[in-house]
């Protein structure tokens, strides 16, 4: 059973691209930048059931320290151009092409289920593969605490990201910065959707994992 939501004002109703979109760049340094847009989605939460309800699933393993470990969390991969998928996440590719350039064709998803599920530090995996990767980041649900902090460590930088915001990272980030989603006391179920280029995924020759946050 699904536990109660954290919701608020601009998180309920129908699913939505908001008409009025203020982003704001933090840069982490002078390679890497992270674009944040509170409320870039209006009707998240309605989304955030219709796709635990829609997807398949699965809990994730990721090799840490040359050891593969299981994910406290569950994960799922699909298309954008599967017919099952919500409208409006059709739309939130193609805003996202034409802000930013580039074809956004893969989903990613992350399912939080409460307060106990979340990700150590890591980079995606995208970042071995290609030059300056932009990978997106729509957050349902619960609000959590996006955390970004120099690889090999350091002085980290910090997103609350609530239900239905936006948070892209940009620039060489995968390649010199890592984030995670601390574990908390209590929180309420959280999905995150995880666009970006379809030749970006993951090797199949890989044990399945979670990418992003």
């Amino acid at each position: 059973m699904l536990a109660p939501l954290q919701t608020n004002l601009f998180a309920s109703g129908a699913p939505a691209i908001a008409d009025s979109i203020s982003m704001q760049r933090t840069h982490l340094d002078e390679m890497c930048w992270v674009d944040h847009c509170s409320g870039w989605l209006q009707g998240a939460d309605a989304l955030l059931l219709e796709v635990i309800d829609a997807l398949p699933f699965h809990q994730g393993r990721r090799k840490m320290w040359d050891n593969w470990v299981t994910e406290p969390r569950l994960t799922s991969l699909a298309q954008l151009h599967d017919a099952s998928m919500p409208e409006v996440v059709h739309q939130m590719s193609a805003w996202l092409a034409e802000h930013y350039g580039l074809p956004f064709d893969q989903l990613f998803t992350n399912y939080y289920r409460s307060g106990a599920d979340g990700v150590a530090w890591h980079s995606d995996r995208i970042g071995r593969q290609r030059v300056d990767p932009l990978v997106a980041i729509i957050s349902l649900g619960g609000p959590r605490t996006l955390a970004l902090r120099p690889k090999g460590g350091g002085r980290a930088t910090r997103f609350v990201l609530e239900s239905g915001d936006l948070c892209v990272m940009g620039g060489a980030t995968q390649h010199g910065w890592e984030h995670g989603i601390a574990k908390v006391a209590n929180a309420s179920p959280r999905v995150s959707l995880t666009l970006r280029r379809h030749h970006d995924r993951p090797a199949l020759a890989t044990p399945p994992g979670g990418e992003s946050a």
